[in-house]
């Protein structure tokens, strides 16, 4: 794999920070939380720096009080010289350190409790828009992408992306103001001391630009194995039956330990590069304790003093370090944040106009006018395709697998858009109408039946979401699935398993078209909507499907012709093109391709 190429700093500021701050904008219906948790950092920033002035301030009255008293028993019987604090005055000066104390844990916790409330809602609101843009996204996306990497994308690259608000957006505030603070305290308290120890500081930035690069070189070859690992699991579950058919157990395990494993070696070259920094930071650290204990040798500074600076150091420490790794988690969280955005500037090829049409009635005449389509291949799925669908009455399209039958389909619901010509619904171009309002008017049922992981009741609801009980009962009986639903164990609430898995493909069949029949819609396109039935259903539901059609379109695919041969009109196809139209009786005479058809099949069955 080659490294990425190293870019200059200037550019790689713009990469890191474009993102960083289009994710700022998120936060704007949050800004009063935000801005609460920021203040509360600065303020917890500013009392953890002004802690060794409240040690020294604190210190030497009670060295200076002790050093007063032979008999320390004095003290508390009151016994102090005139000059000095009495006993209130020491307790309210010791008190002055876990006052300081508990203020700043108070901040600290309201500082990181309000961020992360703002940044859990940013998370929310970035997923939510996410998702919404994937669901606006036109049949071609997904054809092309994986639904691994888009799971991964709105479940990790998104959380990623939130974890660069939670501890960025509170450390790059807090952590500089105690740092500034906590400088400036100590050189008040003794500059020559502060210098002395704090010449060091600059060396830890040192290790941060070094193994920053590690970092994001790794953190992007781990982001690109977490998504290819999701793939994997999203292909497996879904094809398992598939995978055990063939008995590929073994090759698919491989699969996922391959990509773990390669996953696992990124992750630890993030860790290594993010990990070491402590160590070295610590290590300048300790050399500047070795000077610090030269200094107060040679100077013999007092004893109060000296804690108060060695406390100051040590406060110093958590903000550097959390400044230190800032960098590299800006990094590593970028390349999530680049990728969620990169998703959301992909637009749909299949877009509503501007104040494009609602249908409000739609009575079902479709018209094709020199239509054609391919998908992106030198051979077109459709060419030359002029057709008018009579509103109320059920055409067939029959022909060959590939001859174009559901790409017809597909045009009517506008998953695609034609290259050439026009399809139009009751005269409207169907590129004039919105999408929502054009598939509000028409039901589909295909050949491959989707049910959701949920119960038969809601999965016939989901034709109609305002459907009452009574109205998917009355769906469900006119499918003929009623009786093989009172016969589940516990009726319409029997959850199906994915996608349907505990239930036959006749069964299965049966309430996708009660979804279909339940959202009553004037235009039904069915794609071989008997194709996985047995011979005492498939009469059942094409009595449905005929009761079904009065006063409706119905467009109808199927490869057995024996559910077609009552259509008003059949439509041969043959290589993207119509070749005939007519009634069965006519076409049996004047299309030699559709009688070759019928003979095949009828033939076929009468010897079997």
């Amino acid at each position: 794999m080659s490294k990425p190429a190293k870019l200059p700093f200037p550019q790689l500021v713009k990469e890191f920070w474009g993102p960083y701050l289009r994710l700022l904008s998120y936060m704007v219906p949050y800004r009063k939380r935000f801005f609460l948790g920021i203040a509360c950092g600065v303020i917890a920033g500013s009392l953890n720096g002004v802690i060794p002035l409240v040690i020294k301030q604190a210190g030497e009255p009670l060295m200076a009080a002790g050093a007063k008293l032979p008999d320390k028993s004095a003290l508390f019987a009151g016994g102090i010289s005139n000059d000095g604090p009495g006993i209130e005055g020491i307790v309210w000066i010791a008190l002055l350190i876990p006052l300081v104390m508990v203020a700043r844990g108070i901040f600290s916790y309201l500082n990181v409790y309000s961020l992360a409330w703002v940044s859990l809602r940013v998370l929310r609101d970035i997923r939510d828009q996410l998702f919404s843009h994937l669901m606006s996204q036109s049949l071609d996306f997904f054809n092309r992408e994986k639904a691994g990497k888009l799971m991964s994308r709105v479940m990790n690259d998104t959380r990623q992306t939130q974890n660069a608000l939670t501890s960025i957006s509170g450390d790059i505030i807090k952590d500089p103001v105690a740092v500034v603070i906590g400088i400036a305290v100590l050189v008040a308290i003794d500059w020559k001391f502060s210098l002395t120890t704090l010449v060091l500081f600059p060396i830890c930035i040192i290790p941060v630009v070094v193994f920053g690069r590690k970092v994001r070189q790794a953190g992007k070859a781990e982001e690109r194995e977490a998504a290819q690992m999701s793939i994997i699991l999203q292909e497996t579950f879904a094809g398992v039956r598939v995978i055990k058919s063939f008995a590929r157990e073994d090759y698919q395990t491989g699969q996922f330990e391959r990509s773990s494993d390669t996953q696992c070696r990124n992750s630890l070259r993030v860790r290594r590069s993010s990990v070491i920094v402590q160590p070295l930071i610590e290590s300048v650290s300790a050399l500047g304790v070795v000077l610090a204990m030269i200094y107060v040798y040679y100077y013999g500074i007092s004893f109060a003093k000296f804690a108060a600076l060695c406390a100051g150091i040590f406060l110093l420490y958590n903000p550097v370090k959390n400044l230190s790794r800032i960098p590299m988690l800006m990094q590593k969280c970028m390349v999530s944040a680049t990728n969620v955005f990169e998703l959301m500037a992909i637009k749909p090829t299949i877009l509503d106009k501007p104040g494009a049409l609602v249908l409000n009635e739609c009575a079902g005449a479709i018209e094709f006018q020199g239509v054609g389509f391919d998908y992106g291949t030198d051979k077109a799925a459709v060419q030359g395709i002029d057709l008018r669908i009579e509103p109320g009455k059920k055409y067939a399209l029959v022909g060959a697998s590939g001859a174009g039958k559901s790409t017809i389909l597909s045009l009517v619901m506008r998953f695609y858009d034609p290259q050439t010509g026009v399809v139009r619904l009751d005269g409207h171009d169907l590129r004039d109408l919105a999408q929502h309002s054009l598939r509000e008017h028409v039901g589909m049922v295909t050949q491959e039946t989707f049910l959701f992981h949920d119960t038969i009741f809601e999965n016939i609801r989901y034709g109609r979401l305002d459907a009452t009980k009574d109205e998917v009962v009355a769906a469900a009986k006119a499918a003929f699935a009623h009786d093989f639903i009172l016969a589940q164990h516990s009726g319409y609430e029997t959850v199906v398993g994915d996608k349907g898995c505990m239930l036959s493909g006749g069964q299965q069949q049966r309430l996708a078209i009660a979804r279909a029949l339940l959202k009553n819609a004037p235009v039904l396109l069915l794609d071989e909507a008997t194709s996985a039935l047995d011979s005492e259903s498939e009469r059942m539901v094409q009595a449905a499907l005929d009761r079904l059609s009065e006063g409706r379109t119905v467009v109808a695919i199927a490869h057995r012709l024996s559910t077609v041969l009552k259509s008003d009109c059949i439509v041969v196809m043959d290589h993207g093109r119509i070749v005939a139209t007519g009634r069965h009786e006519e076409l049996l005479q004047k299309s030699e391709l559709y009688r070759s058809l019928y003979e095949l099949q009828f033939h076929h069955h009468d010897q079997v």
